[in-house]
Parts: structure tokens; sequence; C-alpha cells
């Protein structure tokens, strides 16, 4: 049984709404976080807007 790639695509999470929720969960900014995860508000952004 094999599946395509855009299966496969299709069954993942959306990565960049499961990142905003866990921060907004924690109540924290796209900057707080970002330091948090020792990366730079220019890296968490995009994950966010799925770029």
């Amino acid at each position: 049984m094999t599946r395509s790639v855009s299966q496969l695509v299709a069954k993942q999470p959306n990565i960049g709404k499961l990142i905003r929720a866990l921060r907004q969960e924690l109540n924290m900014s796209k900057e707080k976080f970002a330091a948090k995860l020792s990366v730079t508000f220019l890296t968490i952004n995009p994950w966010e807007m799925e770029m």
C-alpha cells in the first residue's frame, strides 16, 4: 500500500496553527516565545504564517 505525497501532506496538522495556539496558551508574545526557543522573532513569524 503506497500513498502519494499529496495524501501525506493533506493529513499533516497545520503546524503554524499549533505553534500559535501553544504560544497563546502560554500567554507569550512572539518575541518572548522566540527567546524561550533561542530563536528570533523573524524565525517564529514565518512558522505561524506557514511560510
